[in-house]
């Protein structure tokens, strides 16, 4: 710990001068690391990490605006807020929530273990201005423990380039109405095969230099290899997003993409898929709830169900997609309750191991698959 603190203080102290040097002002910043023993004790193991793919955004949002009634005149805001949107940026936040704790002071940086080792979103980014702020955004969710991964959508983002980043405008009314003006651009045409490029850059990983095995023994050659794969990252779940917002990501397409998925990860990893954006006539009203067999041949999700370790979904669309009724009342708890057993077991007889819906103020709804599904999904 002693010679971590003077290294530190070493750096500090080079940073000072060169920024006097350059003719920069700055006032000495202070690094506060903590002890070891107040590590964060749930950390996951193995250094894992955790990938983050699918829809992303930044949300542009205005203050105070006047409006938003349809007419032509001039209307007004006050400031502007970007923050990152979609699933991509919010798990990627929400992650790194965990990794560490805030700063203590306007003037300290506090350097804490992570809880998450490495967080790498995943998703189109085009070569414009608001791709840059995207970016930007979300590598500065890291904070102080620096483990947001963007090198392999910016790898990504050559590809193709002409593709221009998605943009939601939110303009917050006065009176407490919101609005949204959203430009899906290159989710748009974000497609499996993109993703999966991404996927078989991080299976690449750094190259590995060149070695000239002849004068090694068998017992260096190994000890060399196990050195090797020491070293190569680790990533063990996929977590991802909003495929009812990615027309170039369903059906067989999704299916592929978690199938490449389990590829890259420890022992095939944990899958996760996080749904946003279910329309209304995703099952004909009236029909009563849907069959298994009718939710595996869904155009969207149900190629992919079968691979799908916890899924996610709010009360609504497990409505849309099921066709199970919800009244929502005191009176109807108990028969909402059955109703929404039983509509969330379809998804677990397509496969699923978790299911988990969330209620809003009612709380959430989770059930699990038997054994012998949990038994599918080492990680598990």
């Amino acid at each position: 710990m002693d010679e971590l603190d003077r290294q530190v203080r070493t750096a500090d102290k080079a940073s000072h001068a060169k920024k006097k040097e350059q003719g920069v002002h700055a006032g000495r910043r202070r690094v506060r690391i903590r002890p070891e023993e107040k590590a964060t004790e749930w950390a996951i193991p193995n250094d894992v990490g955790i990938i983050c793919a699918g829809l992303a955004c930044v949300d542009m949002q205005l203050g105070r605006a006047t409006g938003g009634d349809g007419g032509e005149s001039i209307e007004t805001f006050e400031g502007e807020t970007s923050i990152g949107g979609g699933s991509v940026s919010m798990a990627t936040r929400t992650l790194n929530r965990l990794c560490h704790g805030a700063p203590i002071g306007d003037d300290y940086m506090q350097v804490t273990p992570p809880v998450v080792h490495s967080v790498i979103p995943l998703c189109k980014v085009g070569n414009d201005d608001t791709g840059n702020k995207l970016i930007h955004l979300l590598e500065n969710t890291g904070g102080a423990s620096r483990n947001v991964i963007t090198k392999y959508l910016k790898q990504g983002r050559k590809r193709d380039p002409h593709a221009r980043t998605a943009l939601a405008v939110l303009p917050i009314y006065r009176d407490g109405r919101r609005g949204c003006f959203f430009d899906a651009a290159s989710n748009a045409t974000f497609s499996s095969s993109e993703l999966l490029q991404m996927l078989q850059d991080i299976t690449a990983g750094a190259p590995t230099p060149k070695l000239d095995i002849s004068g090694l023994s068998s017992e260096e050659l190994e000890s060399y290899r196990q050195r090797v794969d020491e070293a190569a990252p680790v990533h063990g779940a996929f977590l991802f997003g909003y495929p009812h917002l990615l027309p170039y990501m369903q059906g067989e397409a999704l299916a592929n993409v978690f199938v490449k998925a389990r590829t890259v990860m420890e022992d095939g990893g944990i899958i996760v898929m996080d749904l946003n954006g279910v329309p209304e006539g995703a099952h004909a009203p009236g029909q009563g709830l849907r069959s298994p067999e009718s939710l595996r041949s869904d155009s969207v999700i149900g190629s992919g169900l079968q691979h799908v370790d916890i899924l996610h979904m709010n009360e609504d669309e497990l409505i849309c997609l099921t066709g199970c009724r919800i009244v929502g009342t005191v009176e109807s708890q108990h028969e909402d309750e059955f109703a929404m057993m039983n509509a969330a077991a379809l998804f677990l007889r397509c496969g699923v191991a978790v299911v988990a819906v969330t209620r809003g103020g009612r709380g959430c709804y989770i059930c699990c698959n038997d054994e012998d599904r949990f038994a599918r999904s080492k990680a598990l």
